[in-house]
């Protein structure tokens, strides 16, 4: 004879087995999300080959979706994400509470506030660059900046003109001057093995020798062209000067 309470929870038994590994299995996506897009709110469609949930995870930051918002349990999946911000492009991700199926992104239509736009779009700063010292307009004495001082007269007189130097005191300081403008802009410098250097300002056509102590040796406006290429010594840089 047959018991009907066996037989009752026997189908029971079967149902919720059924209903268990149908829910179990896994869900696919069978048509990707459609979205249409309003100033202030979108509206996200897909479907997938079984009943499941509907959840939308979505933020402005693609590394983010900290924002959801739900639907029917459906096949066909249809969920509404309002109070958006218009002219504002938000990401997302579509599925259920336990799947995520697909993602993309969409902008919303209108204009965006300027708030928006900066916290969309962080601004970068780049810090600026350190102004160079303004170079010096003066010149320390005579007695300071020129190597030798017997021999100062001499090259004014030969070279003085060169700079439209008024005595020998004015050709020395447009010398050290010319020094600390090679120095600023990096024109051409050459150090010899005896440590003297030599600068060259082809712009110009300015040639000056300085000691390894700094001091000046001569400055001129050589008339061959190729008098800075036959000059002794190797390149360097102001950093490499063996004075400051």
């Amino acid at each position: 004879m047959i018991d009907p309470l066996r037989t009752a929870f026997f189908r029971f038994t079967l149902v919720t087995v059924a209903l268990v590994s149908g829910n179990l299995a896994a869900v696919e996506l069978t048509a990707q999300p459609k979205v249409e897009a309003a100033e202030k709110s979108a509206t996200i469609e897909w479907k997938t080959d079984v009943a499941s949930g509907s959840r939308v995870n979505f933020s402005t930051r693609e590394d983010m979706l900290d924002q959801r918002a739900n639907g029917e349990v459906s096949a066909t999946h249809t969920v509404t994400i309002t109070d958006l911000q218009p002219g504002t492009t938000y990401y997302y991700s579509v599925g259920s509470a336990r799947t995520k199926l697909a993602k993309g992104s969409f902008t919303t239509t209108g204009v965006a506030s300027a708030g928006a736009k900066a916290a969309a779009k962080p601004k970068v700063t780049t810090p600026e660059k350190p102004k160079p010292a303004p170079l010096p307009t003066t010149a320390p004495p005579t007695h300071v900046t020129w190597g030798y001082l017997p021999s100062l007269q001499d090259h004014f007189d030969r070279h003085g003109r060169d700079f439209k130097c008024t005595s020998p005191d004015d050709y020395a300081a447009k010398a050290w001057l010319f020094l600390q403008r090679a120095k600023a802009e990096g024109l051409s410098m050459k150090l010899d093995d005896d440590g003297t250097v030599r600068v060259w300002d082809g712009s110009t056509r300015s040639f000056a020798a300085f000691n390894r102590n700094g001091t000046t040796k001569t400055y001129f406006r050589p008339n061959n062209p190729l008098y800075w290429t036959v000059q002794p010594g190797r390149k360097i840089k102001p950093t490499e000067l063996p004075f400051k």
